[in-house]
């Protein structure tokens, strides 16, 4: 495995670009799948010093540092904490992670997942570019800011299909979904996985997901 850090242009506000970990394969990195992990409030950071925070709870780029995602490029982008820790959203950079996503690996398979606020961002990239991700997964997501943000989520045309859901052992944000039409619009949440053509990841929360 060879890692790396790849600066993202997103133009959205006063930042022009993300920092990212990227952790290469050793063999077919030309074709490699592309696996995006989008990381939780406590991760978000302003400096190279802070990018190694992606890490942490034993993440997509941890474990793919330790070899155990063989044959796929982990690209690991750390958002600013801007306005603030607790105000800042992947939803403002998911437009320019999508057209640095296609740009740049649209011909090969590309897959996302995420923590808490960065599964929110998961679900927040699916919905505006459905056809971008072939399968996702994410865990524990931050509930959306509003109604109309949680519509266009829901409207997403891959939201079902091609991903799944899962609440961790400690902390259950399902309440919060429960009231929108998730649940009958979508048969993700009611199930604990759904197994997809991907890669294994391990979380912390006791459970192993797999989108194959």
């Amino acid at each position: 495995m060879h890692a790396c850090i790849l600066a993202i242009p997103v133009a959205s506000g006063e930042v022009s670009r993300l920092s990212a970990l990227v952790v290469e394969p050793e063999l077919d990195q030309d074709s490699a799948p592309v696996f995006l992990f989008l990381h939780g409030k406590g991760e978000a950071g302003l400096s190279i010093g802070t990018l190694p925070l992606v890490c942490i709870h034993q993440t997509p780029p941890f474990q793919a540092i330790l070899g155990r995602l063989p044959g796929a490029l982990v690209i690991a982008p750390q958002a600013p904490p801007i306005p603030s820790l607790d105000d800042w959203n992947w939803r403002d950079y998911t437009m320019g992670l999508a057209e640095f996503l296609f740009e740049r690996y649209g011909k090969r398979r590309i897959v996302a997942s995420g923590f808490s606020r960065g599964g929110l961002g998961v679900l927040q990239l699916v919905s505006i570019r459905p056809d971008l991700l072939q399968a996702w997964g994410v865990v524990d997501p931050q509930p959306p800011r509003d109604r109309e943000e949680m519509d266009a989520i829901l409207s997403g045309e891959a939201l079902g299909a091609r991903g799944w859901l899962r609440y961790g052992e400690y902390r259950n944000r399902s309440d919060a979904w429960k009231s929108s039409a998730l649940c009958s619009a979508s048969a993700f949440l009611r199930k604990t996985r759904i197994w997809l053509n991907c890669l294994m990841i391990k979380w912390r929360c006791r459970h192993t997901a797999a989108l194959l």
